[in-house]
């Protein structure tokens, strides 16, 4: 699990695909049995590493990316109660689950993003988008905004795999924080800008 603490009541954590196959969670059955024992898992490591305090009332936002795992918003609602417990039975739950079926990757170099899209120039014609090319806090972000064929999206993220690794973070901050390098088949324009 990779922790990005926010401030106080407010954490997020991303669950790769990997531990999301260990603990057998699927969306399906984030709310009962294993899917459960993960969560508190997740609030008992964000207390013990983050002073995450699980009491009161949480909302869990859930998004699940099917190829790469999920990403989990926690908020606390309003203050502390003066009395905390430590049993998690005293914690209300709130939680909403969205799937979203969409592939980006967070790559380091502007190289790496290059010969990414050579790597796709067969398969590219294969997605509707061709990708958006994202610059985000001195990383560079291929996004399809779409949902492919699951031998199209594994082939897709397979290459992808080899020059970058997925990212938690939403692509609606990549949109409005972010700058836009390639707005439209990004792959495609890359591939014929920049031949081996």
């Amino acid at each position: 699990m990779k922790f990005e603490h926010f401030k106080q009541g407010h954490l997020r954590v991303f669950v790769s695909r990997q531990e999301l196959a260990v603990h057998d969670v699927r969306p399906e059955t984030l709310a009962v049995g294993k899917g459960q024992i993960l969560l508190r898992t997740l609030l008992e490591e964000a207390e013990s590493n983050y002073g995450f305090q699980a009491v009161g009332t949480l909302d869990f936002f859930v998004t699940f990316f099917p190829n790469d795992g999920m990403l989990v918003d926690v908020r606390r609602d309003g203050v502390l109660p003066e009395e905390t417990f430590e049993e998690f039975d005293q914690v209300e739950i709130r939680m909403t689950v969205d799937i979203v079926h969409h592939v980006l990757y967070e790559l380091n170099q502007f190289e790496d993003v290059i010969q990414a899209s050579h790597g796709l120039s067969r398969h590219i014609n294969k997605t509707e988008t061709g990708a958006t090319l994202y610059f985000y806090e001195n990383r560079y972000y291929l996004y399809f905004q779409e949902q492919m064929q699951p031998t199209v999206e594994q082939t897709v993220t397979t290459i992808l795999s080899e020059y970058g690794v997925p990212s938690p973070k939403s692509p609606l901050v990549m949109a409005e924080y972010g700058k836009t390098i390639i707005g439209k088949q990004a792959v495609s324009v890359l591939i014929n800008t920049f031949t081996p």
